[in-house]
């Protein structure tokens, strides 16, 4: 196995370990891309690829666990959709502007700034806005989500801590987190794959969507069925100590 495949077998498995829980996967992409060669830019089709597949691995969960039932479409669709448009109206405004910035210090601190929020929402019995209409959760969550624009914030993490401020429970605030990944992933892979003119499918993207695939599948599960046991502390460390790390290494 050379030292490509490795890397590739890596980069997959960050991708489908860190999508759906709350320690942002493009933050960890950038910093692997960063660090492995040294330039501040990103792998797009690469990047998109498994993002793809983690989608892919998302609704193949959500199906297999009935969440894709009528009565659950018709009470989710419409609140999701209306859910999406805030991060839909910002992402058009930064493509049009063509503004993507990264950096190590940039997700650094994010990724501080968010383990604060996460802890803060997971305090039971504080800190939290009595909501009961359900489509006004989302809304909220909605701009919420626009956060994850922000290189290290994490998408799942944004949602999460939007529901649980709103009083949805830990694993619920994590099941509605991945019924709004599915437009956001959706229409950043689509949006991403009609900017390439032409796409070579090599035995490295195929390590990567697989990597991805299954990493995905298997994190969604676990992370699912144990949340409300152990609860969001182990993120919210984990992400002050990749912080902490990140901004030693920059200063």
């Amino acid at each position: 196995m050379t030292i490509y495949e490795i890397y590739y077998i890596f980069y997959g498995l960050i991708q489908g370990i860190t999508e759906f829980i709350p320690i942002s996967s493009s933050g960890h992409l950038n910093i692997i891309e960063i660090l492995y060669k040294n330039i501040e830019s990103r792998n797009y089709l690469y990047e998109t690829s498994a993002h793809f597949a983690s989608l892919l691995a998302l609704l193949i969960y959500l199906f297999a666990h009935k969440h894709f039932s009528k009565s659950n479409i018709k009470a989710n669709f419409k609140i999701i959709v209306y859910a999406t448009i805030p991060a839909v109206f910002l992402g058009i405004i930064l493509k049009f502007y063509n503004l993507s910035f990264i950096s190590l210090e940039l997700i650094g601190y994010n990724s501080i700034i968010g383990a604060i929020l996460l802890y803060i929402s997971d305090k039971p019995n504080k800190f939290k806005f009595v909501i009961k209409s359900k489509s006004t959760k989302f809304i909220l969550a909605g701009f919420f989500q626009c956060l994850a624009f922000l290189p290290g914030f994490s998408r799942a993490g944004s949602c999460i801590i939007a529901f649980r401020l709103f009083g949805e429970d830990r694993k619920y605030s994590s099941i509605y987190s991945l019924y709004m990944g599915i437009p956001i992933i959706g229409l950043s892979f689509f949006s991403n794959i009609s900017d390439f003119e032409s796409v070579i499918i090599d035995k490295g993207l195929l390590i990567v969507f697989f990597s991805s695939f299954f990493a995905a599948y298997i994190t969604i599960s676990i992370f699912i069925n144990f949340i409300n046991k152990i609860g969001f502390t182990p993120f919210v460390i984990y992400r002050i100590l990749i912080g902490i790390v990140l901004l030693i290494y920059v200063y």
